[in-house]
């Protein structure tokens, strides 16, 4: 009886190409959230000037004139806005694809954390065309009515807050439930996204005020979070570039 001899495949590496290319989409899509905050800051700031926000209390012939007399500016700045404000869906995929790495094939966490993103995306762009109807008929439409959308585009910009809480915590919860000595983000970072959603959570109760720090112009409710949200983007975009670097290494040792 002739005897069978069975080989075993040896272990192959990944493709040095494959691990190159993915390497590189990820560095692209961990950039797209710095370029969000620099379109953010040159259309909405500069052009629209819509930073500081105005008063919730200006009055209704004010916030026409604000409009009015800025009408081209505020229209093309939010139309740049609305563009980089897409630019957060790639960032949020890439800090999924590497919290994965850490939940494995049943990610719960690195899911909920892309959908908030996706939801977040769509809360920033909701204001921004309501601001773009406002500026579309300020010559035509009554100021109560122009007063009437600015205060929903603010309300909504500002007050909702529950994709962000979401997606922060989700972040932070992957990254401290894992017992392992991980190397995909360091522990520290799970306790900074915590942070981070505890410390906009103010943002949510501008409907009760209309002066005053947690006002939708205030110090607790808008540049608190503001901030803190400006800082997450810094501190995640290092901590991926590592992440990334690190896994390429892993897949071509």
């Amino acid at each position: 009886m002739s005897e069978t001899l069975v080989f075993d495949p040896p272990e192959q590496k990944a493709p040095a190409d494959g691990v190159g290319m993915n390497r590189r989409v990820q560095m692209a899509c961990v950039w797209t959230g710095p370029i969000m905050i620099i379109g953010w800051v040159a259309a909405f700031v500069v052009l629209a000037r819509f930073i500081p926000p105005p008063s919730p209390e200006k009055s209704p012939a004010d916030v026409v004139d604000m409009y009015r007399e800025h009408t081209g500016a505020i229209q093309l700045g939010l139309v740049i806005t609305l563009f980089a404000s897409a630019l957060l869906v790639p960032f949020a995929a890439v800090i999924s694809a590497q919290m994965r790495r850490i939940e494995g094939p049943r990610s719960v966490m690195a899911w909920t954390q892309l959908v908030s993103a996706g939801l977040l995306s769509l809360e920033f762009i909701i204001p921004l065309m309501i601001w773009q109807t406002a500026a579309y008929r300020v010559d035509s439409n009554s100021a109560e009515i122009i007063r009437m959308l600015n205060d929903m585009g603010w309300l909504m910009f500002v007050g909702v807050i529950s994709s962000a809480v979401v997606e922060f915590g989700s972040i932070g919860v992957a990254i401290l439930a894992d017992e392992r000595d991980s190397d995909v983000f360091p522990r520290w970072a799970g306790y900074f996204n915590l942070w981070v959603a505890v410390l906009i959570i103010p943002a949510g109760v501008v409907p009760f005020f209309k002066d005053g720090p947690f006002a939708w112009n205030g110090a607790f409710a808008f540049f608190l979070p503001l901030v803190v949200f400006a800082a997450w983007i810094v501190v995640m975009t290092v901590l991926l570039r590592r992440a990334i670097d690190t896994e390429a290494q892993q897949q071509t040792a």
